[in-house]
């Protein structure tokens, strides 16, 4: 397999593992949300949690592809996040991630502003940078200039992981990024593999660096395993936390290591709690996961009950302060609306 192609596997995996580790109970979610963009929202500040599409086509049919987007239905009203998540650093990334704020803004538009402009809103950004690169700030920037001279600087935070241990995570309620605490030996690892070193100095360095490993994985269980015991992980999230922690190590022996090694990993994972009391977190986990599934069934088909009443008092002429009072949706909604049909009838 070409390098270009086992990075992108590499990073279609790394992906699907982020993805599992950002859908885990409302609680911890809501927790990863106020942690990473310095929120305060309590589990009662928000409604529901959506993931929204991450994949966009241009004018020119280039496909636009993001990691991660969710919208927050808050008592305030909606927000919408962006989250990359990066093991090596380039200069288009800032710019990649202007592309994705601004393809997210113009799906979500929010309708015209007051004084008839229309408004278009980005979603709150971050990138979280897994391997260790001093050349990265806690920031990535770019200027912009426009036709009239002026300049405006476009800038996204940055969560370099690296720099955080198990219990650095635990202070900041990040829980469900403790199983990437072992992606930090990837690098090392890498390096040594593409070396000029001989067979046995290799071998050498390799168990070095399995040692660190395991002693990485041993620190985040016993974190786990805390927090689970002052409940503030249930047994369905620590689940999945242990197996995104699982599929991350057998990855790192898959490529760098040897099987009797990584049985020796997987078993220290797999036997931190008892079998059954993990299948029972597992029929939890799907308990809970289909009464989310039930109330989101609810709440969307509501919704869309509302968004049919408001399109049918649109075509009366009935004004936008009204619809909003009859059926309980937001201005900005019933805006959105009224600029589909006007566009529709345009076409």
């Amino acid at each position: 397999m070409k390098a270009t192609d086992r990075r992108k596997k590499e990073k279609l995996k790394l992906d699907q593992m982020m993805r599992v580790l950002f859908r885990l109970s409302k609680r911890l979610t809501v927790q990863l949300i106020n942690g990473l963009f310095g929120e305060s929202f309590a589990d009662t500040d928000v409604k529901a949690i959506h993931y929204g599409n991450a994949e966009f086509i241009s004018d020119e049919y280039e496909r636009i592809v993001g990691d991660l987007f969710m919208k927050l239905d808050t008592r305030l009203g909606p927000v919408h996040y962006h989250v990359e998540f990066q093991t090596m650093n380039d200069q288009s990334m800032v710019i990649r991630m202007f592309r994705y704020g601004f393809e997210k803004a113009l799906e979500v538009a929010a309708g015209e502003a007051e004084d008839g402009v229309p408004l278009v809103i980005f979603p709150k950004q971050i990138v979280i940078f897994l391997e260790e690169n001093e050349a990265i700030g806690d920031e990535l920037l770019f200027r912009m200039r426009m036709p009239d001279g002026t300049e405006m600087v476009y800038k996204v935070p940055v969560l370099r992981y690296w720099t955080l241990t198990a219990r650095d995570l635990q202070e900041r309620k990040l829980f469900a990024l403790l199983p990437l605490q072992v992606f930090s030996s990837r690098k090392n690892m890498r390096l040594i593999a593409a070396s000029q070193r001989s067979d046995n100095e290799k071998r050498r360095l390799f168990a070095g660096e399995f040692e660190r490993l395991k002693a990485t994985i041993r620190e985040t269980l016993d974190v786990i395993q805390e927090l689970h015991g002052q409940q503030q992980i249930w047994l369905g999230d620590m689940d999945k936390i242990l197996r995104v922690l699982d599929n991350i190590v057998s990855y790192l022996y898959r490529n760098y290591g040897d099987p009797q090694q990584n049985e020796e990993a997987s078993r220290m994972i797999k036997t931190f709690i008892d079998p059954e009391i993990l299948k029972k977190g597992r029929k939890e986990g799907r308990e809970e996961g289909l009464k989310e599934g039930l109330k989101e069934g609810r709440r969307e088909g509501l919704q869309e009950g509302k968004l049919a009443v408001a399109r049918n008092l649109l075509k009366l002429g009935v004004d936008i302060g009204t619809i909003v009072e009859a059926t309980g949706l937001t201005p900005e909604e019933v805006a959105g609306l009224g600029r589909r049909r006007r566009q529709g009838k345009s076409e």
